[in-house]
Formats: structure tokens, sequence, C-alpha cells
């Protein structure tokens, strides 16, 4: 008789799973907001905001769609048409490589930096804040929690 992989019991409505896995989309969507506003603001959203960051601290020769996709913090259904909105903001480049015309190299351009540059210090503002009211410890722990659940499997 093949041995069974034991699965782990459903959480119960009312469960300290449940009510954790609840406070976590919570507090993902409260931060996520603030975020999203101060993106606006700069006439990005933050897919297009992560692909720009992803392309300035990229290599200077630029990187693939499929590589910007794979570092893109939230997956996104279509790289190439994000791509295309901040190539028409002038935000991008692509062109073909030399090396092998099936690759497309995608390049932040002056002002796609400029832009990442501006969002800079209210970034560092809103991070700063944003768990002010909880002790350094308890950020620590907080980091190494959530760290944990990343952990392949």
């Amino acid at each position: 008789m093949p041995r069974q992989t034991p699965t782990p019991a459903q959480p119960q409505p009312g469960s300290l799973e449940r009510r954790t896995y609840l406070a976590l989309v919570q507090a993902h969507e409260a931060q996520q907001a603030v975020f999203a506003r101060a993106f606006k603001q700069a006439g990005l959203t933050d897919a297009q905001f992560n692909a720009l960051r992803i392309l300035a601290r990229g290599p200077e020769q630029g990187s693939t769609c499929h590589e910007i996709g794979d570092q893109l913090m939230t997956r996104v259904p279509d790289v190439t048409r994000l791509l295309d909105r901040l190539e028409k903001a002038e935000l991008v480049t692509r062109e073909r490589s030399t090396a092998d015309r099936r690759v497309v190299l995608v390049r932040i351009t002056a002002l796609g930096r400029e832009r990442v540059e501006s969002l800079e210090e209210p970034l560092r503002l809103l991070h700063a804040t944003q768990l002010a009211h909880l002790s350094r410890e308890d950020v620590t722990t907080l980091d190494r929690l959530l760290r944990t659940l990343f952990v392949e499997r």
C-alpha cells in the first residue's frame, strides 16, 4: 500500500491560521494602497515602476522581457503589453540584440531613469513611516517570519 503524504488541516473559520492569513491580506492591501497613490501621482502603476526599477538597476546592455518578468514583485499577465505602455511614454526603448536577432533588449531611457529617481525619496519616506509604530525588534521579527513564507518546500 503506497504511503500517503499527510495534508495540513484546513483552516477553520476563526482559527489562528485564518485570522493570520486575513491579517496578511489586509496589511498588504493597506500598504499597497499608499504606494499605488504615489505611483499614480508619477503617472505609473506599481508594475510599471517595478519594471523601471529593474531596468535602472540592471545591466547597461538592457534586459529581455523574460528577465524583467522573472524579477517583477507581482506577476503581470502580459509583460510585453506593460513594456509597450512604457515605450509609448518614452520611458524605455527596445531593440534587437546584435548578437542574436531573436532577442529583444529593453533599456531604460533618461526620462525613465529620472522618473524612478524622482520616486526614491517619497518611497523612502513611505517605507520609514509604514512600520514606524512597531519597535525595531518587532520589525526584525516580522521580516524574518514573512521571509519564511517564501522558502520553497
